[in-house]
């Protein structure tokens, strides 16, 4: 008899588990066209990457910031946090290695990363951390970052 209440008892706790894992919010969220310019010390960003990442849900974008300071992301829309890295520029110690190949998912275009490394405060590199944030609404829009 104890046995059989184990059993189920066993059982219906595996089928709230596995309700609760399955039903963890949204699967997909809508996404708008964010661009601007980066801007560290009142100076364009001279490259690295940009990243907006929704506080609800997770969803993320990034692009490239380009040489002149210039960036263009596909970001969900709502709150979101930012990180802007450039340590992928930063020189390497040992033999010459070209700057990263970067390739969006199901594209079949390639950008070379280009510009120059500048020391960020390693804050910068985690959306949370940051204390960047801008709440995206829906179409493009433009948006300055600004790094200090």
């Amino acid at each position: 008899m104890s046995c059989r209440i184990l059993a189920r008892t066993s059982f219906l706790l595996f089928l709230i588990l596995l309700v609760g894992c399955t039903s963890s919010g949204p699967r997909s969220t809508e996404y708008a066209d964010v661009s601007g310019k980066v801007y560290f010390k009142n100076q364009p960003l001279p490259g690295g990457r940009v990243n907006f990442v929704a506080v609800k849900g997770g969803f993320a974008g990034s692009g490239n910031i380009e040489e002149d300071g210039s960036y263009k992301v596909s970001a969900p829309v709502g709150e979101c946090q930012i990180a802007v890295d450039n340590t992928m520029l930063a020189p390497r110690k040992g033999p010459a290695v070209s700057a990263p190949v970067l390739k969006k998912p199901g594209s079949e275009e390639v950008h070379q990363l280009k510009g120059k490394y500048v020391a960020l405060p390693s804050k910068y590199e985690k959306a949370a951390e940051s204390g960047q944030k801008y709440t995206v609404q829906k179409g493009a829009q433009t948006h300055d970052i600004k790094l200090e």
